[in-house]
């Protein structure tokens, strides 16, 4: 996949510039244990809402978790825990993810914590809208080294049934609450009748971002 240049910044990518081998390391190191640079800086729409312009990087653990299935991790020889929730989308997928977080469908931000979760254009293999919770403004390690990051936490798609609910609906149905803020909805197309997310006066989500109340 051809990356990106930031036109900011001829040095910066979309997406890591070594992202395809750093993510086959992980896949095929599963004793790797370094966090791993998805992309060299932040998207200019969670800058612009005041966001510092970090690395983001993502635990190897979750990584695996994002792109393979179960039955793929064990074939690897990694243990499954009743707890681990592997979503299946596949190296291609989670880098074209990670390179459309530039232009997120709607951003919320969780009103007692720094975290944030994106809805992404990204469909995944089961034609599910993929959702990417980030924690923002932290720090990592890398062979020891501090670094800051604005950490993405996973990468999924929104699973109806574990809410019983259309993703559309159940943001309807906690735009209501005040647990959340929505800070960006990507605006409608004249004439594609394309709808992101629903509207409300108070523009407000709930639940945790981690996974929208998914697991992780």
């Amino acid at each position: 996949m051809n990356n990106k240049i930031n036109n900011l910044n001829n040095n910066h990518y979309h997406t890591s510039q070594n992202l395809s081998n750093d993510i086959d390391n992980v896949l095929n190191n599963t004793k790797e244990r370094n966090p791993v640079k998805l992309r060299d800086y932040t998207p200019n729409v969670l800058i612009k809402n005041g966001i510092k312009n970090y690395p983001m990087y993502e635990n190897p653990s979750h990584i695996r978790k994002n792109i393979l299935t179960a039955r793929e991790a064990q074939n690897l020889g990694l243990s499954i825990m009743p707890k681990d929730h592997y979503h299946g989308l596949g190296k291609d997928i989670f880098i074209k993810v990670i390179d459309s977080l530039d232009e997120p469908r709607a951003i919320f931000k969780r009103t007692n914590s720094n975290d944030y979760v994106l809805l992404t254009t990204i469909k995944d293999n089961n034609n599910r809208s993929i959702i990417v919770p980030i924690e923002i403004e932290t720090d990592t390690y890398v062979n020891r080294v501090k670094i800051d990051t604005n950490r993405i936490k996973s990468v999924y798609g929104y699973d109806k049934s574990v809410n019983n609910l259309e993703l559309n609906d159940y943001i309807k149905n906690n735009l209501s609450k005040n647990e959340f803020i929505k800070i960006y909805e990507q605006k409608k197309e004249r004439g594609t009748g394309f709808s992101t997310v629903a509207s409300s006066s108070n523009n407000r989500i709930a639940q945790s971002p981690d996974n929208v109340k998914a697991p992780t």
